[in-house]
C-alpha cells in the first residue's frame, strides 16, 4: 500500500514537516509500511521557503532583518533556479528556465507566533523587515521574487517595507521617520520615492480575496486576531483609508486597486507593493499543488492521510487540507484527516460533500490548549496507531 502524508503545520507544536514525518515513521515501525511518501503544505505562512525550496532542491541563505517591533532577527531566503520547475510550473508563473527566484516568507520575519500576546499590536508593529528580505533577495541575484504572506503580525500596507526600501516618510521636520509603523503616520508630512530601490517582479502567493477596506478588509477582518481592540478598528481602518489614498495620489494610481482581491491580506502589504512595484497575486494553493506536484501524487496514491491543527470552517476555504480531500475525491482515493481539534459543523459540512474521507481529532479535549500542544507528537503517533489498527 502506497500512502501519502500531506500535513499542514499545527500551530505552535508542530512543522508541516515534522507531522508528516511523523506519520512516516509511526506507519513504518507499528506496521511495516515502507511506501509512505511526504508532502508538506503551506499556505504561504511558516514553512514556505522551507518547504518549496527543498523540493525543488534549492539553497538557502541566512540573512538579517528587523522583525515587527525592530528587534534584529535572522531569517532565511530560499534560491531555486528555473532549471528546476516543470513547464506547468514555468507557465503558471510566467517564468523563464534560464531565470534565479528568491523565496520569501513574510512570517519568518514579522510572524504573528513569534510576538507573545501581550505584544501583538498592529498600531506599534511595521513590515520593515520583509522590505529588507526583498532588496536582500535583489542582492543575490534573484530574477524574480516569491512572496508568502501568510501568518503577519502587521497591518500597514507595506509602508514599513517601503521604508527598508528607501522610500522616504518624513516629519514636519524633514527628518526621516525611521520606522513608520502606524502609530507614527500622523506625523508624516512628506513621502519620497526618488532614493527608491530597484527590485526584480514580485510574485505574492496568496489566497485570502479580501479587499483592502470595508468589514471584509485587512482591519475589520484580520485586526482582531493580530491584537487590535474593538475600539481601535476605526480609528485604524481610518488611517489605511487616508494613507492609501495619499499613496494612490502620489504616484498617480487609481484608488480602484483598494478592491482588488488580496489587497486586504497581510494588513494590506500587497496594495503597497502593487503601487511601488511590479508584482502581482497568485492563488497561494494552486501553486503549491503545482510545485509539489500534489494531483500526481494524490493519483499515484493508495491513501492519503492528511491535517492541520485545527479544522473549522475556515479550513473549507481552500487550505491545503481541505483542497487535497478535493483532489482524492476527484480520483476516489480514500483520504484520513486528522487534526488537533475538530469544529464539527465543518466536520459535517466536508463529509456531506465528500464521502471519501474520514475526520479524526488527535487532541484531548480534556486537557488545556498547552498540554495538547505539549503532548501533540505522543498524540498524533497514537492516533495513527489506533487508526491504521482497524483498516
Amino acid at each position: 500500500m502506497e500512502v501519502l502524508a500531506a500535513f499542514d503545520k499545527c500551530k505552535d507544536s508542530l512543522s508541516a514537516w515534522e507531522i508528516c514525518s511523523l506519520v512516516q515513521k509511526t506507519l513504518y515501525s507499528e506496521f511495516g509500511i515502507e511506501n509512505t511518501k511526504i508532502a508538506p503544505l503551506t499556505d504561504g505562512g511558516e514553512g514556505f521557503v522551507e518547504i518549496l525550496t527543498k523540493a525543488k532542491g534549492g539553497t538557502f541563505h541566512s540573512v538579517q532583518a528587523k522583525d515587527s517591533l525592530g528587534e534584529i532577527k535572522k531569517a532565511k531566503i530560499g534560491i531555486v533556479s528555473g532549471e528546476e520547475l516543470d513547464s506547468s510550473m514555468l507557465d503558471f508563473m510566467n517564468l523563464s528556465a534560464s531565470k534565479k527566484l528568491a523565496i520569501v516568507e513574510m512570517s519568518s520575519i514579522v510572524g504573528l507566533a513569534d510576538l507573545p500576546v501581550e505584544k501583538r499590536d498592529p498600531w506599534e508593529t511595521s513590515s520593515f523587515g520583509v522590505g529588507e528580505l526583498l532588496w536582500e533577495s535583489s542582492r543575490l541575484g534573484a530574477d524574480s521574487i516569491l512572496l508568502g504572506i501568510g501568518g503577519s503580525s502587521t497591518n500597514d500596507i507595506g509602508v514599513g517595507a517601503m521604508s527598508a526600501l528607501n522610500i522616504e516618510f518624513s516629519d514636519l521636520h524633514d527628518r526621516k521617520i525611521p520606522f513608520p509603523a502606524p502609530k507614527f503616520w500622523s506625523d508624516i508630512k512628506e513621502i519620497s520615492s526618488v532614493n527608491k530601490l530597484h527590485l526584480p517582479f514580485i510574485r505574492i502567493a496568496c489566497d485570502v480575496t479580501n479587499p483592502l477596506l470595508g468589514k471584509n478588509g485587512a482591519t475589520f477582518q484580520f485586526g482582531p486576531q493580530k491584537g487590535l481592540k474593538p475600539e481601535s478598528l476605526s480609528g485604524m481602518e481610518e488611517k489605511i483609508s487616508n494613507m492609501s489614498a495619499r499613496l494612490s495620489l502620489i504616484l498617480g494610481k487609481s484608488l480602484d486597486l483598494r478592491n482588488q482581491p488580496g489587497t486586504g491580506a497581510a494588513g494590506g502589504i500587497g496594495y503597497g507593493l502593487n503601487l511601488f512595484y511590479d508584482a502581482q497575486f497568485l492563488a497561494g494553493f494552486s501553486l503549491v499543488e503545482k510545485w509539489l506536484e500534489l494531483e500526481n501524487r494524490v493519483r499515484g496514491s493508495d491513501l492519503i492521510i492528511t491535517g492541520e491543527g485545527r479544522f473549522d470552517n475556515t479550513s473549507l476555504y481552500g487550505k491545503g487540507p481541505y483542497e487535497i480531500i478535493r483532489l482524492a475525491s476527484k480520483y476516489d482515493k480514500r483520504v484520513i484527516l486528522m487534526a488537533g481539534s475538530v469544529d464539527e459543523k465543518a466536520l459535517m459540512k466536508c463529509k456531506s460533500e465528500f464521502s471519501n474521507v474520514e475526520i479524526y481529532a488527535f487532541g484531548k479535549k480534556e486537557l488545556s490548549l498547552q498540554e495538547n500542544l505539549i503532548n501533540a507528537p505522543k498524540f498524533v503517533e497514537e492516533k495513527v496507531i489506533e487508526i491504521f489498527s482497524e483498516l
